[in-house]
């Protein structure tokens, strides 16, 4: 009994890793095409439901598609409503794997053919070993691994009929068995799998069909997980379609379990029997019942989900969200401090581009090539999402500063806002800078010549420098404001002279054209960012305090 039990066990893994790799293949053959097509075909319900049903036939997964449904709404490619005709489409379309098994796996001896397939489309996919055309013949591979396991499924479970007490098992409650098929699917992530076990079981004559049905509808329902899991973490979006995937795959299970009798007896006369065909006409039965029951309540559907996973965001400003524009003196003063906060923000991602934490960066004032030697290896963070946030808080101070500007009738608030927007513009120039510089930065680290590891140092070095010395002036440091201004005549300097350094290390160093051209770049890049602070403490105001 223990050997049918790992044949059985190593047949649905060959079943569920040919179902895994014949989706992977396809995915790969189609490319980018298929998810362009996927996205302009979901423009109304109707197409959105017969897109869903197509993909997944064409993919024979579900949880493909619902999960790539769920990203596309996520990303803001597809709206909540074509998400939700998608998802119901994808429910129909996921029977098919059902009708392949019935009309064809359980009808011929597939070990012959499957074999050949796995064969044919093993060497095809050697031999064509780039393209499109290698994951075609992964794709027959992946339908070859899928006949060996069914076949495996049948023997297996002829076997285990003949060694078990068949009476046991059609004398348990129903719900036992939708509770089985639940959690099997909840566990393999796979539904095709667990209707792949409840034909077979059914086959051998293991079951009763209203057994293997309720194992159906609650396979149904287990499939759910996937989407759900797939949008824990995400947008409010990506969670709403994942609820109504639930709320479908559940009410749907629902009629089907009180209609299960009606039905089994319907799919009898009309002449399939209880076989696993009649088992794929219930599975594609009950789905359809489902999608006739919720496709005009889809509008209705979305309009309720609107209404949850509602999250209120952070505002990106410390200040002027608090300040309407209305009171021009007041708003004038939240906008100054706001661009305080972003020069702020703004040397915190200069330090972070160097591997140098803000809070050790900016608050200590021991040596700098001591700081710098702490802090080599690249810090755990995105530093393009790192400037994404940045252009978001100058974004929001420029949409602020756009709608008070037309209230300002004083002549010395006016004076003050065209000092404190000319800070902003500035220190939004000098992040620009440290964005461009991010990939020099990132090659200058992964060197090992003596002459790149001294630039780079030096780059570090002045780059801290510059931002120690602003987030002083920004706290009211007045000395700190001489200091920045030597460093700037300095960097100034260099530039002008770099031709001349250039030539002299190229002289001594030979280092290559493309070199140079780096460290020209880099010079100037670091030469605006310190000129743009500089511009930024020179808008007319001493103390920014």
């Amino acid at each position: 009994m223990s050997a049918v039990l790992i044949e059985a066990f190593a047949s649905l893994g060959l079943f569920m890793f040919g179902m895994l790799y014949l989706e992977d293949s396809l995915k790969k053959a189609a490319g980018a095409s298929f998810k362009r097509w996927v996205k302009i075909s979901t423009d109304t319900h109707a197409k959105a439901l017969l897109t869903g049903i197509a993909a997944t036939t064409a993919l024979q997964s579900s949880s493909v598609i619902s999960l790539m449904a769920l990203s596309l709404v996520g990303a803001g490619l597809m709206n909540l409503q074509s998400s939700i005709g998608v998802i119901f489409g994808s429910n129909i379309g996921s029977t098919t794997t059902g009708w392949i098994i019935a009309l064809i796996g359980f009808k011929f001896d597939l070990r012959l053919i499957a074999l050949a397939m796995v064969g044919f489309g093993g060497i095809g996919s050697v031999l064509f070993g780039e393209g499109k055309v290698r994951h075609v013949f992964g794709g027959i591979t992946g339908f070859g691994l899928i006949f060996l396991g069914i076949e495996g499924l049948k023997e297996s479970f002829a076997d285990i009929s003949a060694t078990v007490d068949i009476a046991s098992f059609q004398g348990q409650n129903i719900l036992v068995f939708l509770a089985a098929g639940l959690v099997l699917t909840a566990i393999i992530q796979s539904s095709a799998a667990s209707v792949a076990i409840a034909q077979s079981a059914i086959f051998a004559g293991i079951v009763g069909f209203e057994h293997a049905a309720a194992f159906v509808i609650g396979a149904n329902v287990g499939t759910t997980l996937t989407a759900i899991l797939g949008a824990i973490g995400g947008s409010s979006d990506k969670k709403r379609a994942a609820l109504a995937h639930l709320l479908f795959n559940v009410s749907t299970a629902l009629v089907a379990l009180a209609l299960l009798y009606p039905m089994t007896w319907g799919v009898t006369n009309i002449g399939l029997d209880q076989n696993v065909e009649a088992l794929a006409l219930f599975h594609t039965l009950f789905n359809v019942i489902g999608v006739a029951i919720w496709f005009p309540l889809i509008t209705l559907l979305s309009r309720w989900l609107l209404n949850r996973f509602i999250v209120v965001k952070p505002s990106p400003t410390l200040y002027i969200h608090n300040v309407p524009f209305t009171i021009p003196a007041l708003a004038q003063e939240a906008l100054r401090k706001e661009v305080l906060n972003l020069g702020h923000e703004v040397c915190a991602f200069a330090v972070k581009a160097i591997n140098v934490p803000p809070e050790e960066g900016l608050k200590h004032h021991g040596s700098i090539s001591k700081i710098l030697d702490t802090y080599k290896d690249p810090l755990e963070l995105s530093l393009l999402a790192e400037y994404q946030k940045l252009q978001i808080l100058q974004g929001e101070i420029l949409d602020y500063a756009t709608s008070l500007s037309h209230r300002i009738q004083l002549a010395d608030v006016r004076r003050e806002f065209d000092q404190t927007l000319l800070m902003a513009t500035q220190l939004i120039v000098a992040s620009k800078c440290i964005k461009d510089l991010l990939g020099d930065i990132t090659m200058l680290s992964e060197s090992d010549t003596l002459e790149m590891t001294a630039f780079y140092h030096e780059l570090r070095y002045q780059i801290l420098a510059l931002c120690m010395n602003y987030n002083d002036w920004l706290e009211g440091d007045s000395d700190a404001k001489e200091a920045l201004e030597q460093l700037f005549t300095k960097l100034d300097t260099s530039h002008t002279n770099s031709i001349e350094i250039l030539n002299d290390m190229i002289t001594h160093y030979k280092i290559s054209k493309q070199m140079t051209a780096i460290f020209m770049n880099i010079t100037h890049l670091t030469r605006n960012f310190s000129k743009a602070l500089y511009k930024s403490i020179n808008t007319g105001k001493e103390n920014p305090l």
